[in-house]
Order: C-alpha cells, then sequence, then structure tokens
C-alpha cells in the first residue's frame, strides 16, 4: 500500500503561479507611476534648487568683481589727482630751480638738477600709465575702441611688440561691463603674449553679428602645449586663463584656446548680448 501512495503523489502536478488579476496589476502599475512621479518631482526641486544656487552665485561673483573694478578705479583716481599732481608741482619746482642755477652758470647744480627733474618726469609717467592701465579714463569717457587703441599702442611703445587692432563696432556704446569685460580679457591675453609667447606681432579682432559679439587676440609666437595648459588650469596653477574664463561666464560667454595655423595661439572670447548690453545707459 505504500508505494502505491508515494506514486499518486508523484503523479499529482506541481504547483503553479496564480495569475494576476487585472486589478492587481493595475494597482502594481499606479504604485510605480507614483514612485517615478515623486522621483521626478525630486529631481525637480533639486534641479531649481541648483538654479537658485548658480544664480546667487552669479550674482554674488559679479558683485565682487564691481566691487574689484570699483577699487581699480579709486586707486587710479588717486594715483592720478593725488601722486600725480604731487610729481607734476615737483617737475615743475625743479624746473624753476634749474633755470635758477642756469642764470647763475652752475654747472655742477645744473647737471644735478637736471638729473633730479629727468627722474622725476619718468615716475610722473609710469604713474600715470599705471593709473590708465588700472581703469583707463578712456573705457568710461570714449568707449571700448578707444582705450583698446591705446592698450596696444601703449604695449607696443613698452614692449616692442607691433599690435594692431581691427575692430567692427565703428565706435559704437556697449553697456560698461561688457566694456570692461572685453577691455580685461584683451589686457590680460596680451600679457600672457608679452610674458611667454616670445612673438613678434598680435592682433585683436573685435566683431559684432547681431547679437553675437567676438574678441579674437592672436599672436605669432611659439604656441602653447593646449594639453599641458589644460593640465594646469585643472591644478589651479594657470591663473590667467582660468581668471579669462571666470569673467566670461560670468555674463555667459565663454574663452577657448587653440593652436593659430602656421605657429602662434589664438584666444577667443564668444559673448551673447542682450537688450541692455547695447548702448552705454547715462547711469551704469
Amino acid at each position: 500500500m505504500e508505494p502505491q501512495r508515494e506514486s499518486a503523489r508523484s503523479e499529482r502536478p506541481a504547483d503553479t503561479v496564480r495569475p494576476a488579476s487585472e486589478a492587481e496589476t493595475e494597482d502594481f502599475r499606479q504604485a510605480v507611476l507614483r514612485q517615478v512621479e515623486a522621483l521626478t518631482a525630486d529631481n525637480q526641486r533639486l534641479l531649481q534648487s541648483v538654479v537658485r544656487s548658480e544664480r546667487r552665485f552669479r550674482t554674488l561673483a559679479k558683485s565682487v568683481w564691481h566691487v574689484q573694478e570699483e577699487e581699480r578705479r579709486r586707486l587710479a583716481r588717486e594715483l592720478h589727482d593725488g601722486i600725480g599732481q604731487t610729481l607734476t608741482a615737483l617737475a615743475n619746482q625743479l624746473q624753476r630751480i634749474l633755470d635758477d642755477a642756469r642764470g647763475a652758470g652752475n654747472l655742477g647744480l645744473e647737471h644735478r638738477l637736471g638729473d633730479a627733474l629727468e627722474l622725476t618726469r619718468t615716475s610722473l609717467h609710469d604713474t600715470r600709465e599705471l593709473s590708465r592701465l588700472l581703469r583707463p579714463t578712456l573705457l568710461d569717457d570714449l568707449g571700448l575702441d578707444a582705450a583698446l587703441n591705446w592698450l596696444a599702442r601703449t604695449l607696443s611703445e613698452r614692449t616692442g611688440l607691433a599690435i594692431e587692432l581691427r575692430s567692427g563696432l565703428d565706435e559704437q556704446r556697449l553697456h560698461p561691463d561688457i566694456e570692461t569685460l572685453v577691455f580685461r580679457v584683451t589686457q590680460e591675453a596680451l600679457t600672457n603674449v608679452i610674458r611667454h609667447a616670445q612673438a613678434r606681432s598680435a592682433q585683436i579682432v573685435l566683431q559684432r553679428r547681431g547679437d553675437l559679439l567676438m574678441l579674437r587676440i592672436e599672436d605669432d609666437g611659439r604656441g602653447v602645449d593646449l594639453q599641458a595648459l589644460a593640465d594646469a588650469e585643472r591644478s589651479g596653477a594657470s591663473g590667467g586663463l582660468r581668471g579669462m574664463r571666470d569673467r566670461a561666464e560670468l555674463f555667459g560667454g565663454r574663452v577657448e584656446l587653440r593652436a593659430a595655423t602656421g605657429g602662434g595661439t589664438i584666444v577667443q572670447m564668444t559673448l551673447a548680448l542682450d537688450a541692455s548690453d547695447s548702448g552705454h545707459p547715462t547711469n551704469p
């Protein structure tokens, strides 16, 4: 009898999974949808939080940038109106004493006064140039084209680097912040050319195509190792390029670095303008 019971058990079909009803399937689908919607809502809140944080960061960074420019303007004014005027008065006084020495026929005193006068005039010239480099009054008074022309001429005279400016703005004024941004990026790029490129000439090209402003600084120097520069930038060792990128990004622009055809380097900034960036407000 025992073998027969075992045989009966072996012939019984195995238990099968009961198919889910339509109601259970729908409940499961709705539960999954609710989880997906909850995750989507969380992601949306996180994204909005990131956007708000980025806006706050940009606002703070712009505020710091404005403070820096105002400090540059203040120092430039103090150099020009303070030390500059003092050196001017000293030069005039030395000139009068020198004239008296010449009239008295005191040749030794005349030579010493002549040297002191020349030193004073050189210091006055350097002080005025430093004042303009800190914050050129041309940028505020006459605009970007005039300031870039002055910068190219001054650096050429000081270093021997031939710098050409080609501007398509036709003296059109932009928002003061945009003009300052373009001037600072150009200044930093040319400083890098003078320090590192061993170039004989450089070119500044400024163009506006609709709402797009493009600045390009190109030199004929020895070029640059782009990979090494990228590594240095990531490690924080390339302050000049990082500074240019950071300034441009504050205004939604970008700075790119690439090798020029035939040698040399190109620094290019591209900036999208809006309605508020055109013109020159009376009270910026």
